[in-house]
């Protein structure tokens, strides 16, 4: 591969040709005599002119419109593509975090950023290759076919980029770190390679990429076609399930370790694919987070949480409460604390009946404005509010304070062997010291032994959850489920495939 790698071509190149002016000067005085000496005056202003012309990779197309941008790269990758020789590469660089950068630091700091971006990619190509400002945090470069543009050469240079990125001057008024998402792609990856394609080709990388941000590079391929038209298959499918109510919540049991009770139900979301059966969340819910469906999907939980505690109430079962996650999306909505007392209101529940499940890396990320306030406003409602996934977040004690969290749920991973593993033991018995110093509840999750469930009533858990008590179940069948288990055999109960 060419030299990618920050050396100053363009200065290089000036200075040859500055040298080269210099030499043609002297040898037309040497050869013409007093005419050579006219000719230099004639041509020297000229040829210093055209040293002074931009490089192929520094045309100013900053005030250009976008889809002057696009074309313009386009004609790059076609002029690249009509070479004959090595493959070209296009390659986009997208900023992340840009609008919350944008928030915190002004436009006018984001604009020295984003002049600090482009002079970092062009620093680590060629001067052959062009760069350009695509539109908001999105650089474009088409590299010139000079070399064979090997995967692992691409990636390093993809990387170097990264890491230049991490020190950002001072003068910009940034945090001392960018981090950058990118997508490339080569001309000999694609079957047909035209420059539209090639185009194409890199965007559906940078998805790629975007999907595992911050700091995540990708390169295309044509697998990577089949899983994206997967995932749009299952967003276009998931409109039609709202509207055919294939999407609706499962429910897992909870209960207190003291005394065997029930402490409650977790609302689960499910999909009954009418082709694929239950599909499972993680397979999903990117998907309906990306066609913004995610505030469809919350209004469905809470409509079906509360009908169930209905459900149950009328059934004479004994659920003291219900919990329901929420997505980050979804507890930015300035209107969800009005809804949620509407549903409340509505189905005549009471509010401490509701438990809001809020995401420990939510609140570890360090949540907004209209998120503080929601959970606030929540707590005040007299909801509960559960801190899920506890211990792969970090999020700080003052935290856990500061967001009225009223019980924490401990993750898996920290269960997983508590009965056997003295490391995991001390590792739970050291959550539950804090969060009793702290006045606050707890909750294992995905107890799946009755060791794991006797370990963790020795150190005085308070409530469990797992497949070691219930699967999540239909709302219909947690009535045959709790009669099942309080009234026989207190071992948990097999329900068919379709239960789980």
């Amino acid at each position: 591969m060419l030299n990618r790698s920050g050396a100053p071509i363009g200065l290089r190149y000036k200075a040859y040709s500055a040298c080269g002016i210099a030499v043609s000067c002297v040898a037309a005085i040497a050869i013409l005599g007093p005419s050579g000496i006219l000719a230099s005056l004639i041509f020297m202003p000229l040829l210093t002119l055209l040293i002074g012309l931009p490089s192929g990779r520094q045309l100013d197309v900053a005030e250009t419109d976008p889809k002057d941008k696009r074309d313009f790269i386009v004609g790059c990758l076609s002029r690249f593509l009509g070479e004959i020789g090595h493959p070209t590469v296009a390659m986009i660089v997208e900023i992340d975090d840009y609008q919350q950068l944008e928030e915190v630091y002004g436009r006018r700091a984001l604009e020295s950023a984003l002049t600090f971006t482009q002079s970092v990619i062009e620093e680590h190509l060629t001067e052959a290759d062009v760069t350009i400002h695509l539109d908001g945090s999105r650089f474009m470069s088409a590299f010139a076919p000079q070399a064979p543009h090997e995967h692992e050469a691409m990636l390093n240079t993809c990387t170097r980029i990264q890491h230049s990125l991490a020190n950002v001057p001072c003068m910009t008024d940034l945090p001392v770190q960018l981090t950058a998402s990118i997508g490339f792609a080569a001309s000999n990856k694609l079957e047909r390679p035209t420059a539209e394609g090639l185009m194409q080709a890199s965007f559906s990388a940078l998805s790629e990429a975007r999907r595992k941000a911050p700091s995540a590079v990708r390169a295309f391929s044509e697998a990577m076609l089949s899983r994206q038209a997967a995932r749009k298959k299952i967003a276009k499918d998931a409109k039609r399930a709202f509207e055919q109510g294939e999407i609706f919540a499962y429910f897992q049991p909870q209960l207190h370790l003291h005394d065997g009770t029930l402490s409650g139900f977790e609302a689960l979301t499910r999909w009954h694919h009418p082709e694929r059966g239950i599909i499972s969340p993680a397979d999903f819910l990117p998907a309906l987070e990306q066609a913004g469906l995610m505030q469809k999907l919350g209004e469905t939980m809470i409509k079906q949480a509360l009908q169930a505690l209905t459900f149950w109430d009328k059934a004479g079962l004994n659920v003291p409460r219900i919990g329901v996650n929420f997505s980050t999306s979804e507890l930015r909505n300035p209107r969800l604390v009005d809804r949620i007392a509407m549903h409340l209101d509505v189905s005549n529940i009471a509010p401490h009946r509701l438990v809001i499940e809020v995401l420990e890396t939510v609140i570890a990320d360090g949540a907004d404005d209209d998120i503080i306030g929601n959970l606030a406003a929540l707590a005040d409602l007299g909801c509960g509010i559960d801190l899920d996934d506890f211990g792969t977040g970090y999020a700080s004690i003052t935290n856990i304070r500061r967001f009225s969290v009223g019980r924490i749920k401990i993750d898996r991973s920290f269960v997983a062997g508590v009965d056997t593993d003295s490391e995991q033991r001390n590792m739970v018995a050291a959550i539950l010291t804090m969060a009793d110093r702290l006045g606050v509840q707890t909750l294992a999750e995905g107890v799946e032994t009755r060791g794991e469930k006797d370990a963790l009533n020795a150190l005085g858990c308070h409530d469990v959850q797992g497949f070691q008590i219930a699967r999540p179940m239909p709302v219909e069948e947690t009535i045959q489920w709790a009669t099942a288990y309080f009234h026989q055999s207190q071992e948990p109960v097999l329900f068919s495939k379709r239960a789980s």
